[in-house]
């Protein structure tokens, strides 16, 4: 089993856009009469096929909880149909799945300040636990190696400890129905490689653990519109390149260190910060034993693409020496993707590179 899931998410890309964040990527808020269409149109076979060709053995698969759930916590017709499909097309070509429940009520994203419902209603957590059972029950018979539940995307408990027990109870639950799911379980703060080390460790040798990497974000994310303060820097970044005008823009408006404070004190943007940053996911494979994930990395489209590339190649063979699987974000649109709404490949050089990778 061990030797089946390293190969099989060794190198994915998510489909972010389609079942989660989707009013993002047309007119907004969409009719139910788009979301419908858009269910059917944004992925389809063709997608699945020039992914595979591009080199990936898998794909994680974004669910949004919280605006597509009913009240008796199920998922609607349309979305079980198009999940249905996304498992048939790539099992015919030898791919594995990833479903990730991206959001749910009583999430509120990044908030490590205080408690968020999720973790602390009663109401809320029997129906995150409703839903896990259902969605097991649903899936139980597809093939266990073929396809993984990730428990919930980017968590935030400033408790430190409400989400080790309520991803504890789902692992039960989902157990109660489903002995050989692979399960994924990731860290703290939004899924953060240094939080990985306050994980409860489960004796369960189907269960992995998770992390995402965008660090640092002032190349990353550089001149995103949706975040004020790369907004507000505005300045282009190289990787390897020099990040202490960000420093400095940081001291000079404090309200952000916080955000940045991994590395406000950064000067150089290189292959040897990378290694810097992710010790700790070294360090988590090395002494826990466990089998580690990267479920989300990548670079926004305002960077350069011949800085990314650069940057994904080291994050590609630090990945590989360290042992761990990983999935780019995004394959399609969202301000990340490798096409376009429309399918139009917008990043040939990444699109070579990915070539090569695989």
């Amino acid at each position: 089993m061990a030797h089946n899931t390293t190969r099989l998410y060794h190198h994915g890309i998510n489909l972010g856009g389609w079942l989660a964040q989707y009013d993002f990527t047309g007119s907004h808020p969409l009719t139910p009469q788009q979301r419908d269409e858009h269910f059917l149109s944004f992925i389809r076979e063709e997608d699945i096929q020039r992914i595979h060709d591009w080199g990936f053995d898998h794909v994680r698969v974004p669910i949004d909880g919280r605006s597509l759930l009913a009240a008796d916590a199920t998922l609607p017709a349309q979305v079980i149909a198009a999940l249905d499909r996304c498992l048939d097309w790539c099992a015919s070509r030898g791919m594995a799945v990833i479903f990730d429940l991206h959001d749910f009520e009583g999430n509120e994203y990044g908030q490590m300040q205080r408690p968020i419902p999720l973790l602390t209603d009663s109401r809320i957590q029997w129906r995150f636990l409703r839903f896990w059972r259902w969605f097991a029950t649903r899936f139980r018979d597809y093939p266990g190696e073929m396809l993984m539940f990730e428990l919930f995307n980017e968590i935030s408990d400033a408790t430190a400890y409400s989400w080790r027990l309520l991803y504890k109870q789902a692992v039960r639950v989902i157990r109660s129905v489903d002995n050989d799911r692979m399960i994924l379980i990731g860290s703290n703060h939004q899924n953060s490689v240094n939080y990985l080390n306050q994980l409860d460790l489960l004796d369960d040798s189907h269960v992995m653990y998770t992390f995402h990497y965008y660090d640092p974000q002032v190349f990353t994310h550089q001149k995103a519109h949706f975040s004020e303060e790369l907004r507000d820097f505005g300045q282009t970044i190289t990787y390897p390149g020099d990040i202490s005008a960000f420093g400095e823009y940081l001291r000079a408006h404090p309200q952000w260190l916080s955000k940045h404070s991994l590395t406000a004190d950064e000067t150089r943007n290189d292959r040897a910060l990378m290694e810097r940053l992710l010790a700790d996911a070294a360090d988590f494979v090395e002494y826990s034993g466990q089998r580690l994930y990267c479920g989300e990395y990548g670079v926004i489209d305002t960077a350069p693409p011949e800085e990314t590339v650069k940057w994904l190649a080291d994050f590609w063979q630090i990945s590989d020496s360290m042992g761990f699987g990983r999935a780019l974000w995004n394959y399609k649109a969202l301000d990340f993707g490798l096409v376009d709404a429309s399918g139009t490949i917008v990043h040939p050089q990444l699109v070579q590179a990915l070539s090569t990778n695989s």
